[in-house]
């Protein structure tokens, strides 16, 4: 890590985090009450957000605007950060991120959907926000996978949540986050990134980035894909496209 970066960034930081408090201030109590303004001021914050981190982002395919629900693979916490600065979406997200410092609360206010991690119960209260959100054209990002993983290994997705947009008119668009070890000659996912470690922490991520000049994160969308199947078919489908993009990066991306 360069120290030098780290004090130069550090203090801008912390105070595009105090920023983002007085945001807060000013912002509506409920969603409802929410104008595209309001939408616009959390997406350039997380912008902002990203350059101040370093982070650098490599599309590939596009995003298609008929998609109401977007779903891929959950690395870090950088992920939520990446996706919200490209995209006006509301996430289902662990309860944990309420707890993040001003994240939290920009994501609480800006209508993420907390699930609370193996609460059975929960997840028909969530399955009704979702529909909600969707049926007032609303975006919806869910990382089905139930856990943060390696970058290495995608496991299996959950059904249950799909049942939100299962056997309807809606689309849902997979996607692949990567976070290469030294882009573009090294894609291997960068373990230091990545929080299935239970020794990394916000805190540890948070100064890995700030202490590099820049890191690069791979998105490759594929094609949206029609919800006129079952929740388990979707979550098959889905998690099928995700795992296919590491032959895409590999293909267009590789030098």
């Amino acid at each position: 890590m360069n120290l030098i970066l780290i004090i130069f960034r550090l203090p801008l930081v912390i105070i595009h985090l105090i920023s983002g408090i007085l945001i807060l201030i000013f912002f509506p109590k409920k969603l409802i009450e929410f104008r595209e303004i309001h939408h616009r001021i959390v997406k350039y914050w997380m912008k902002i957000l990203l350059w101040l981190f370093g982070l650098k982002i490599k599309k590939i395919g596009n995003i298609e605007t008929e998609s109401s629900m977007f779903v891929s693979n959950h690395v870090s916490f950088i992920d939520i950060i990446v996706i919200n600065s490209i995209m006006d979406i509301k996430f289902i997200a662990k309860s944990e991120i309420q707890k993040w410092p001003v994240i939290g609360r920009l994501a609480e206010k800006s209508g993420t959907i907390f699930i609370k991690r193996g609460d059975v119960g929960d997840n028909s209260i969530v399955i009704d926000k979702i529909k909600s959100y969707i049926n007032n054209k609303k975006r919806v990002a869910l990382f089905p996978e139930g856990r943060i993983g390696d970058g290495v290994t995608i496991r299996k997705f959950h059904s249950k949540l799909f049942n939100s947009v299962s056997n309807s008119e809606s689309y849902v668009q997979p996607f692949y986050i990567l976070y290469p070890k030294k882009y573009p000659k090294d894609f291997t996912s960068d373990l230091s990134l990545c929080w299935s470690d239970k020794k990394q922490s916000l805190s540890k991520i948070s100064l890995r980035c700030l202490g590099r000049y820049s890191t690069t994160v791979v998105l490759c969308f594929k094609d949206a894909i029609k919800c006129d199947k079952s929740a388990y078919e979707l979550a098959k489908l889905t998690y099928d496209e995700v795992i296919s993009c590491d032959e895409i990066i590999n293909t267009k991306l590789k030098i």
